[in-house]
């Protein structure tokens, strides 16, 4: 991490988990800024409803109040470019970013670039100077996004060359972020197994970090019993607050570590079969988690039985590597008892194309947080193994 790598733990962001919490949000905005551009993705609007309500809460207490909504959904670099140009011209000192994990990613990237004298593609390619740091972002969730909110770091399609590529700074950290369980009354069953499922694979890749400390393992190991008790409730009752909020508790945890703990191979991996291949991201994430905990299983034999045990798997009187597989297992029980894909052969995707993934995700430096080492060829055997 840019500035932080020395640090064990760092959170700034300040975290508000309530109901209606939004009809508030105003009085606590403006200790940030006075002119708020509220960033949300086309695609990514799912309660419009809410949206409505946080644009008028805003416009009671700041001096200026301005919806950008011209972003589709994955927005390339020029689009970035865009969207920067906009929030100048409007003079904002404040980003406030309504949405999912695509939406965070557009803010934190228009928020350094609005102070600084680069276009998104030299951001992303290292060319030029970070002079001055972020606007302040603050984050709303319309649904779990894997602690994504809270982390200050994001992915960008490069229009230079079509590669997704990967970008941290430490003035990215969100100054504040908003949970408000009833901004996720959208969530369907499909949509809050894929969340809840993608966010245990950040929570379980921060855990077997080589970066893992006491503090963050606390807070994943707690948000992986979280999410193992509540994510089958959820997906047969999708509208259920207590279940939502407890949902978006675990997302929390899991950013707070993610951000001094990082995630690894799954992240990289499924970047690199959703960049060649079209899969959902979620999907990619959780269908390729088991087969890569199965590759690090002798790297990082007591960190699994820790995971197994917040997995709820008894690993008494067994050995080492018998705990670990438990954890394995684990994963898989609680992925198939909420209906996700656990083979690529269920989408449409071809062997040939695994190279081309195994290829293009060596490229992303969560690598280095694998507590075995990978090269481009046991990326691609992974990929095979979960074919």
């Amino acid at each position: 991490m840019q500035g932080i790598s020395w640090a064990h733990f760092a959170l700034p962001t300040r975290i508000h988990l309530e109901n209606d919490s939004l009809y508030r949000i105003g009085s606590y905005v403006r200790a940030f800024g006075s002119r708020g551009i509220i960033l949300v993705l086309k695609s990514e609007n799912k309660n419009p409803e809410e949206l409505a309500i946080l644009r008028t809460a805003l416009m009671k207490h700041l001096e200026g109040v301005i919806l950008y909504d011209d972003l589709e959904k994955e927005p390339s670099s020029d689009q970035i470019d865009s969207a920067t140009y906009f929030v100048k011209k409007a003079h904002a000192d404040l980003i406030i970013a309504y949405g999912g994990m695509e939406t965070f990613s557009a803010a934190k990237a228009v928020a350094l670039l609005a102070t600084n004298t680069l276009f998104a593609a030299d951001l992303l390619n290292n060319k030029g100077r970070i002079s001055n740091p972020a606007l302040p972002i603050l984050t709303i969730p319309v649904e779990p996004t894997m602690g994504e909110e809270l982390t200050p770091s994001f992915t960008l399609l490069d229009s230079s060359d079509g590669y997704r590529k990967y970008m941290e700074h430490e003035s990215l950290f969100p100054v504040a972020c908003f949970y408000d369980p009833k901004v996720c009354q959208h969530l369907t069953s499909d949509s809050a197994a894929r969340s809840g499922g993608a966010t245990l694979v950040y929570a379980i890749e921060s855990q077997l970090s080589p970066k893992s400390n006491p503090l963050t393992s606390a807070l994943i190991l707690r948000a992986i019993d979280m999410i193992r008790r509540n994510l089958p409730l959820l997906y047969k009752e999708p509208k259920n607050e207590k279940h939502i909020s407890t949902l978006l508790w675990s997302s929390a945890m899991t950013g707070i570590a993610a951000a001094a703990c990082s995630v690894g191979a799954s992240f990289a991996i499924a970047w690199g079969l959703k960049s060649v291949a079209n899969l959902n991201f979620h999907d990619a994430l959780t269908l390729i988690l088991p087969h890569v905990m199965e590759y690090y299983l002798t790297a990082a034999p007591a960190q699994y039985i820790h995971i197994a045990r917040s997995l709820g798997e008894d690993v008494k009187d067994i050995s080492v590597i018998e705990a670990a597989i438990k954890a394995v297992e684990g994963v898989r029980r609680l992925f198939i008892e909420v209906n996700l894909p656990m083979r690529l052969s269920e989408f449409d995707i071809k062997k040939h194309q695994l190279a081309d993934v195994a290829r293009f995700c060596a490229s992303f430096p969560q690598l280095e947080n694998s507590p075995r080492a990978l090269t481009r060829h046991e990326i691609e055997s992974i990929l095979l193994a979960a074919f």
